[in-house]
């Protein structure tokens, strides 16, 4: 399997942190999309990560590509629903999933936008309440001990935060959070992932 990404992606992140869990070997391809039309024959969007299966199939979005390799690592990091149990935690798995991922978005968004000129800070003013909202939100969050898609996708996201907006001190304001980020921040899957110039 070939991942397609780069060392930046949040989103490709949670992929490479969810395949290094589960001892999941992936074939990583550099791509940066903006620099690189031909990317869209693989994925039409034209977005990271995109994941080469070996009978050539395309997975795209990280959500599904996460889904995909935790089902074929026999994972945990998705818990399932029964009708016999109502705390599987699967919605807020599912739930965390998204507010991490609305961070990453909004955070790309407002790193894009910073590039253009003339800078429309509306639009810039407007994903940094998104990520700062979402901040206060996570601040307030029991996490799980063991972790699941939701956790994972939390901490890349501030991990992402941590790179591109070092200057932004969310931490001070949200000691739980922070607590939290800084024991996740351990684990070996994101020890050997950490974000970095693309």
């Amino acid at each position: 399997m070939k991942l397609y990404g780069n060392a930046a992606s949040p989103f490709a992140r949670k992929c490479r942190v969810i395949a290094h869990e589960l001892n999941i070997k992936l074939e990583e391809v550099r791509t940066l999309p903006m620099q690189e039309p031909e990317f869209r024959k693989l994925n039409p969007l034209g977005k990271i990560p995109a994941l080469l299966l070996d009978d050539g199939s395309v997975l795209i979005d990280s959500p599904v590509i996460c889904e995909y390799l935790n089902y074929s690592g026999g994972g945990k990091f998705f818990p399932g629903v029964s009708v016999w149990k109502q705390k599987t935690g699967h919605w807020k798995a599912l739930g965390l999933q998204a507010l991490g991922d609305g961070i990453a978005d909004a955070a790309v968004a407002f790193i894009i936008l910073g590039r253009e000129n003339p800078v429309p800070e509306t639009a810039r003013l407007r994903q940094m309440e998104t990520v700062l909202a979402a901040l206060d939100a996570l601040e307030r969050v029991k996490f799980a001990a063991e972790p699941t898609i939701g956790e994972v996708t939390v901490a890349c996201a501030l991990g992402y935060l941590e790179f591109r907006l070092p200057d932004l001190d969310w931490k001070a304001t949200r000691p739980n959070l922070s607590a939290w980020y800084a024991t996740f921040s351990e684990r070996p899957s994101m020890k050997a992932t950490v974000a970095a110039a693309p």
